[in-house]
């Protein structure tokens, strides 16, 4: 089974957003909160259950959807309409194809 069909049969439904008032189509992608004691990948902090406080999530997307090419004023957006910043977004290869999308995003409370 390649990442594609394991992001649309298991993927949570989502959509990139602009300022410009741009959005993309729905596409699936897993978005899960990050709970490693060991936080290389920011300055986060080990709670007692795991939890960051700092509402750190895990990306792993299709790589039709590029994030490493958008800029801070971008979100990321759920099914229950939380809105995401991304942090770090890096692409993941295989014999140079880039197989799918990494980013670490940190939901906001923004209007």
């Amino acid at each position: 089974m390649n990442i594609n069909k394991m992001l649309n049969a298991y993927g949570n439904s989502v959509y990139l957003s602009g300022q410009d008032g741009w959005k993309s189509p729905l596409f699936k992608a897993f978005l899960q909160p990050l709970r490693y004691k060991n936080k290389l990948y920011q300055q986060g902090s080990y709670t007692p259950l795991g939890i960051n406080k700092n509402n750190v999530y895990l990306y792993i997307g299709p790589s039709s959807h590029d994030l490493t090419k958008l800029d801070k004023t971008y979100r990321i957006h759920d099914k229950d309409n939380k809105k995401y910043t991304i942090d770090r977004a890096e692409k993941i290869t295989v014999n140079d194809c880039v197989i799918y999308i990494w980013a670490v995003v940190r939901q906001t409370t923004e209007a």
